[in-house]
């Protein structure tokens, strides 16, 4: 702090190039510390500075660290800020530099294709970053690819990815930049063995370790033990799998990587499964829960808790300045009805207009006072709804980590009493059955939820292509009875997350009562659009019922109760021997 304080203004900005540069360099190796001390070397050196640019640069490394510390959130806060400075100021350079780490957080919160427009953002626009940050992108584009393709089962992203990670390792080479040629030959490896070619996936993942060892980076390491023993699984070398994995638990606690380790254990007791170890499949399933209850911090309630607090300080500052602003309208119509008395009052013209126009100055102020508080109403307004959209991405993403691992966790377990229970009754081995089926229903119900929970807005495309990938469900469970979806909608159609969750859940219902109760053979899902409404229509061929004798159950009450909270109409009409007929009306 002394040399700081004695130096020049000058002599500090070079300093704060060469942290700046250390820092990145410790970002990519992913050596979280390091970045940290270097990070607070930045801060110390900005007073001295005094110069906006170096802040948000500065800001730029905090928001990798707070990536690298998995809060996303708050990372992405410092980095949009960061990246709005720099575009106003023109400075493409680091505008393209903090896109990229937006590309980065995008990444880490799951959210591939957000990830993947902002790394293509900053790979076509590679003048302003260089040729390392725009092969990084590169890099990162492919492995989004592969991510998408496992996903929606389309091997083109496959191919494209093995496209991006072949340029990327020609250019790495020639650079000699090791760090990014073992993930580079991890993720390309990965590749190929989304494509099933295993033999060729596991040439490149020596080539990986080969890297990583002379880099000396324990994460790719560990990273390519796990990849090549999920590839000896499907080979049945289970013995071989086992010892990749015992390599990559080893590194994973050296490191203290908690994260990392879990996704060993959980890889490591695939092996024990399949090979009947049932015993040690179990043991790791208890190191498993102990690294869950290590790393799991109360954050779903804390963030509930959180967001009520800011909400509710929120709505007493706009009810403090809607107050401010009528005070200030007050104000100027009683300064009007002064004027309007000394004009009746005869004052001499000279006093009348200085009057005058002292009056059109306090107008003016007091008119640009109300706008003020009304633009600052509405800022906090909209401050209120990112924070709000924030928690919410954070509930939906909790919900993901926490609760649906720990939903795989229980089936797993039964799985494990099913198999352990050899001389148990029938009875209760169906019962372990019935909460296995029921506690993965669970799952699919919140993978559902959490699909509305992430988007502000659902299309009419998105709901197609959830209901098409119910019905491909549908026809493995109910292989006897066909399928037929028909799209006559040529308009735009979106919804808010709560209207296209409950259209889902109506279509969904609607499906499986068919699937259920109509001993059907066909059913036919149309999406049709007449006089500014969309008409869905879920119809089967089978044994139908009659309304007015039969009562209706809790599913079509529910479908009833679901249309009514977004207006929209719901009819059914069914006839004994003439089928099933759902119809829903939505004025778009």
């Amino acid at each position: 702090m002394a040399q700081e304080a004695t130096m020049t203004v000058e002599e500090a900005k070079v300093l704060f190039e060469t942290y700046e540069h250390k820092s990145e360099i410790f970002n990519k190796k992913r050596e979280l510390d390091s970045m940290q001390v270097y990070l607070q070397k930045l801060d110390d050196l900005l007073p001295k500075i005094q110069d906006s640019s170096y802040y948000y640069r500065a800001d730029l490394i905090r928001g990798s660290v707070l990536t690298r510390s998995t809060q996303s959130d708050e990372a992405m806060k410092v980095l949009l800020k960061a990246t709005e400075f720099f575009k106003l100021q023109e400075d493409y350079k680091n505008y393209y530099r903090g896109r990229y780490k937006v590309g980065i957080c995008y990444y880490y919160g799951n959210r591939r294709n957000r990830a993947k427009e902002a790394m293509t953002d900053v790979y076509n626009n590679k003048q302003y970053v260089g040729e390392d940050m725009a092969t990084s992108a590169l890099a990162n584009i492919g492995a989004a690819n592969i991510e998408i393709g496992m996903i929606q089962k389309d091997t083109s992203y496959f191919y494209d990815a093995i496209k991006k990670f072949k340029t990327t390792i020609s250019i790495n080479q020639k650079n000699k930049n090791y760090t990014k040629l073992a993930s580079n030959y991890s993720l390309l490896a990965e590749s190929y063995n989304q494509l099933k070619n295993r033999e060729k996936a596991l040439q490149l993942l020596d080539s990986a370790l080969y890297f990583a060892k002379k880099d000396k980076n324990l994460g790719q390491e560990g990273f390519a033990f796990i990849k090549k023993a999920n590839i000896y699984m499907y080979k049945k070398q289970y013995k071989r799998a086992q010892k990749m994995l015992d390599a990559a638990v080893k590194i994973y606690r050296n490191a203290d990587d908690d994260p990392s380790l879990r996704y060993a254990y959980l890889e490591k007791k695939r092996v024990y499964m399949k090979m009947g170890a049932y015993k040690e499949a179990s043991l790791t399933g208890d190191s498993i829960v102990s690294l869950f209850v290590k790393t799991y911090d109360k954050r779903f309630a804390d963030g509930i808790s959180k967001m009520e607090t800011k909400y509710k300080t929120a709505e007493k500052e706009r009810e403090i300045l809607k107050q401010r602003a009528d005070i200030a309208e007050k104000e100027l119509l009683l300064q009007k009805r002064q004027y309007q008395i000394y004009a009746v009052l005869g004052l001499a013209l000279l006093i009348l207009i200085l009057g005058y126009v002292f009056y059109n100055q306090q107008k003016l102020k007091n008119a640009q006072l109300i706008k003020e508080n009304k633009l600052k109403v509405a800022l906090k307004e909209v401050e209120t709804q990112n924070k709000l959209q924030e928690q919410r991405l954070r509930i939906s993403r909790d919900l993901h980590d926490n609760i649906g691992a720990q939903l795989s966790f229980i089936i797993s377990s039964i799985d494990n009493l099913k198999y352990a229970s050899k001389d148990t009754s029938d009875e209760f081995k169906d019962k372990l059955s019935y909460i296995s089926e029921f506690t993965s229903a669970t799952i699919d119900q919140l993978r559902d939820t959490i699909w509305a929970m992430n988007k502000d807005e659902i299309l009419l495309t998105d709901l197609q292509s959830r209901t098409l990938a119910f019905i491909e469900k549908a026809k493995v469970a109910k292989q006897q009875i066909k399928f037929k979806f028909n799209n006559e909608v040529t308009s735009e159609v979106q919804f808010s997350a709560l209207q296209g969750m409950h259209l889902f859940r109506v279509i969904q219902e609607a499906i499986n009562n068919s699937l259920k109760y109509a001993n059907a053979s066909l059913v036919t899902i149309d999406f049709k659009e007449e006089n500014k409404q969309l008409i869905i229509n879920i119809k089967d061929d089978g044994i139908g019922f009659e309304k007015e004798t039969v009562q209706l159950g809790n599913g079509l009450y529910n479908m009833q109760k679901r249309m009514d909270e977004i207006d929209a109409e719901i009819q059914v009409n069914s006839k004994p021997s003439a089928g099933t007929e759902i119809v829903v009306k939505y004025t778009i």
